[in-house]
């Protein structure tokens, strides 16, 4: 996840929908609450090249 220091985590991310229920900040409603997210793969050719780098396995 990127260290940025503006980044809050536990803080929901407006306008970011997230599906992920295994992911640690998935929260009720499919929002995120990582606080900020990296997005990856900068090759990509269409948008399932892509992939959220600060997904976190919910344990």
């Amino acid at each position: 996840m990127n260290n940025n220091s503006n980044c809050a985590p536990e803080k929901e991310i407006s306008g970011i929908k997230c599906d992920v229920f295994n992911c640690e900040y998935h929260h009720e409603g499919n929002k995120c609450y990582a606080g900020c997210i990296e997005v990856g793969n900068g090759n990509c050719k269409n948008n399932k090249d892509t992939a959220c780098n600060t997904f976190k396995a919910k344990f």
